[in-house]
């Protein structure tokens, strides 16, 4: 609202410093909290507002870190134009744009979007596939392709809790990601109803906040899996802590996302040392073949039930992937934070050149 920056309130800096403190029960739709329309109305009048034009000196670096398809499509590129200042961005991916998941309104923003991107001095890219992913988009929509860097994301580390898993209960399989289509839980329920009508016993539990439409396809799933006494049950979005005893205490994790620019709750299995069942493409792959992990066609159900069978029953498949698990290695955030502000020390230094 507005079309313009403004400077953090108390609360909102403290909310963005610490999340999990302010989210002390689980919310389905967590963002509507800022969305509220008299707590941006609010915000739109009391708040002080940055004009980026005025704000801006010679030499300084505009970073962006998030994905931008309002009014910043125009005013960016003309911002970051000035010779006199050079810019960086991070891109995420374009999943929902390469899988036609968007409207025809909301695929022309999203290309914007990209077109955008080919602005910028610097763009540093999450994983090797969203790199590819992006130079490709830049191709086909005739482009001048900027400089790209890949820096993939860091894991935060955990001690290991691979003893945690109860003995005695169920199998309790994890699956973490919002309800977005293209996250493919309906494809994972129906496969998860298969593994229970096979006679094999074991809870499913959902982490991860709704969405729109698609949100309601995926709980109208889960209301008439409930009904037949399935044992699934959908946390919602849970704060870290919630969060960090789930992977403790699941026996594996299932991610079933078509695509993705990263692959993040992948990783996140990883380090707690349990394997995952997920696909082998683009940046999942890469996540994914560094060991512990089951790599299948995620976009059929029977692949996914098959997976998650051969987890179930398969006690020496599962410790080997558990032992490759609790092997990986995955980057510091002390590092990327060095690599980050490597990246933008050197546009300083060119803008000041």
């Amino acid at each position: 609202m507005g079309n313009r920056y403004q400077f953090l309130g108390r609360r909102e800096r403290a909310l963005l410093e610490q999340p999990s403190r302010f989210l002390t029960r689980a919310r389905a739709r967590p963002e509507f909290r800022g969305e509220y329309f008299p707590a941006e109305l609010h915000r739109h009048i009391f708040r002080k507002s940055i004009w980026l034009e005025k704000q801006l000196r010679d030499g300084d670096v505009f970073f962006l870190p998030d994905i931008f398809r309002d009014g910043r499509l125009k005013k960016l590129p003309v911002l970051i134009s000035r010779a006199d200042v050079h810019s960086v961005a991070i891109f995420h991916d374009a999943a929902v744009l390469q899988l036609s998941m968007l409207n025809s309104r909301a695929k022309a923003k999203f290309e914007n979007y990209i077109l955008a991107l080919a602005n910028f001095d610097l763009v540093i890219c999450v994983s090797e596939a969203s790199c590819e992913n992006l130079r490709h988009l830049w191709f086909e929509l005739s482009a001048n392709p900027t400089e790209t860097v890949v820096e993939t994301w860091p894991i935060e580390p955990v001690v290991q809790s691979r003893n945690r898993v109860s003995k005695d209960a169920q199998p309790l399989v994890l699956c973490v990601g919002s309800f977005e289509r293209r996250k493919n839980h309906v494809t994972l329920l129906r496969a998860a109803n298969a593994v229970w009508e096979s006679g094999l016993e074991f809870e499913l539990e959902l982490i991860g906040r709704s969405t729109g439409a698609f949100g309601r396809k995926v709980t109208a799933q889960l209301r008439k899996l409930r009904r037949s006494a399935r044992p699934v049950r959908w946390l919602k979005q849970v704060n870290d802590d919630v969060l960090q005893r789930a992977y403790q205490t699941c026996h594996f994790t299932v991610y079933p996302s078509l695509m993705e620019g990263f692959g993040l709750p992948i990783a996140e299995s990883l380090v707690h040392g349990k394997p995952c069942i997920c696909g082998g493409n683009g940046a999942l792959g890469e996540v994914a073949r560094g060991g512990g992990c089951l790599i299948v066609d995620q976009t059929k159900s029977e692949n996914l039930a098959e997976a998650i069978k051969t987890l179930l029953a398969d006690r020496d498949l599962y410790s080997r992937l558990c032992n490759e698990a609790l092997a990986r290695k995955f980057r510091s955030w002390p590092d990327y934070i060095d690599k980050l502000v490597a990246h933008l020390q050197m546009q300083a230094q060119s803008a000041i050149s």
